[in-house]
């Protein structure tokens, strides 16, 4: 089991869901990508403390915005509020720089996050509407493709975005893609 409760670094960092999902790209248009109070790590200082105790600026490596704690397993979360379309290999980069430090600081191996750790993607679904090659794969409207992760979860699949589906089992126990709302039906409100 992974237990980060027990390292300052993690502690040191808490501050709500609400916090963490901020996007102030654009001064005059604040967005917060959940309303969650709950309490989770803020990677981005975590990252920064850890390359900066190693002498090294917080540029050499990327970092997911979050990471909660729950019984029995950790999860990763990144924020994205603009177009995933020139974010992929930004976020993709940010999911191994974000394990390859937790790994370090708590003596994990990829092993155990293949058991107990999972990604979380959420994106802006109207800055990122299906895109071609899902609508052939998958659907043709957004009423098709409703009706696509309806039977998904029937057969207990999920559709999984932006090429992340490849994390799953290679480093995480699972990955999911949300939007907003998906976060909050199911990540928050199971909480």
């Amino acid at each position: 089991m992974i237990n980060i409760e027990g390292f300052p670094i993690f502690q040191n960092h808490l501050f709500p869901l609400k916090e963490l999902s901020k996007d102030n790209s654009d001064k005059a248009n604040i967005v917060y990508m959940t309303n969650s109070e709950m309490l989770a790590v803020d990677f981005d200082q975590v990252k920064t403390q850890y390359a900066n105790g190693l002498g090294l600026s917080e540029e050499v490596a990327s970092s997911c915005d979050a990471i909660t704690y729950h019984t029995s397993h950790v999860t990763f979360i990144e924020f994205k509020n603009g177009n995933m379309k020139n974010a992929k290999a930004n976020v993709k980069s940010k999911i191994k720089d974000s394990l390859l430090i937790f790994c370090d600081l708590t003596n994990t191996k990829i092993a155990d996050t293949r058991e107990k750790v999972d990604f979380i993607l959420v994106y802006n679904q109207q800055k990122n509407p299906v895109s071609n090659q899902e609508k052939n794969s998958i659907a043709d409207s957004k009423s098709r493709d409703a009706i696509a992760k309806y039977f998904l979860a029937k057969g207990k699949q999920e559709l999984i975005r932006f090429d992340l589906e490849r994390f799953q089992k290679l480093y995480f126990r699972k990955v999911h893609t949300y939007t907003e709302e998906e976060f909050e039906k199911h990540f928050v409100n199971l909480l």
